[in-house]
């Protein structure tokens, strides 16, 4: 017995599995569908498609840039939960874009303050042995003469910049929704938002028209985009999806 004990503790301990946050905003965050259906965030739909023992904890909140989530120190709920291996995936971009007096705690500038924030994250992230993959904003669904006409673009120009000069693991969802949405055209793009007619949905009797926002097949349609293009890449990321 004394030697089987030996050499039971001889053994190198095996390394926790790899789990997955979210740090990033309102369509990528849960919400509860008793009160918000058919809203949903892109996160709450990847959530469905890693594999089983993988824990995904979307720390996305509505309304957060890359400068407030970090100020309002949402960032540190990622810092001092996950562990060295863990992933993290960090999505800003619409909420930067806001301008007025009103939006000066959230504003950036893509051509420095957003890239600063961004390194922030990834630096910080990489300091406490975590892995971070950076990932645009998803698209607004307003079209022009068959294409997407987006708020901001500058933003995804900064983040491609971002990733490029630190090494960072990247997914272009942007990119990748402009060309599948406009292969879909205006009618079926909708059906992937919050574009409802009146007395489609219970809790939105009025309808709604709103052109950011993910209903389900939306959130399911930019989820999948993400671990399409992650192996695609290749990025060890991929590896938490089935």
């Amino acid at each position: 017995m004394k030697k089987i004990c030996a050499l039971f503790f001889s053994l190198p301990l095996l390394a926790a599995a790899a789990d997955l946050y979210l740090a990033g905003d309102s369509t990528m965050c849960d919400y509860d569908p008793a009160k918000r259906a058919p809203l949903m965030g892109w996160g709450t739909a990847l959530a469905a498609l890693v594999k089983p023992g993988v824990k995904v904890t979307n720390l996305a909140v509505g309304g957060k840039s890359s400068k407030s989530f970090l100020t309002e120190k949402r960032w540190d709920r990622v810092l001092n939960s996950a562990k060295p291996g863990d992933f993290v995936i960090i999505q800003f971009g619409h909420n930067d874009a806001h301008k007025g007096a009103k939006n000066l705690y959230r504003r950036t500038s893509p051509e420095d303050t957003f890239k600063l924030y961004l390194k922030i994250y990834i630096a910080e992230a990489k300091a406490n042995g975590l892995i971070p993959v950076l990932c645009t904003k998803t698209a607004i669904c307003r079209f022009k003469d068959g294409k997407i006409q987006d708020n901001g673009p500058d933003y995804i120009a900064a983040a491609r910049q971002t990733a490029q000069e630190t090494g960072c693991g990247f997914v272009d969802l942007n990119a990748f929704a402009h060309e599948r949405l406009a292969a879909m055209g205006p009618a079926q793009a909708e059906k992937l938002y919050m574009c409802l007619g009146k007395g489609e949905y219970p809790l939105f009797p009025n309808g709604l028209n709103d052109r950011c926002h993910l209903r389900d097949a939306g959130a399911e349609f930019y989820a999948k985009g993400f671990v399409e293009l992650a192996r695609k890449q290749k990025l060890p990321v991929a590896e938490l999806f089935r």
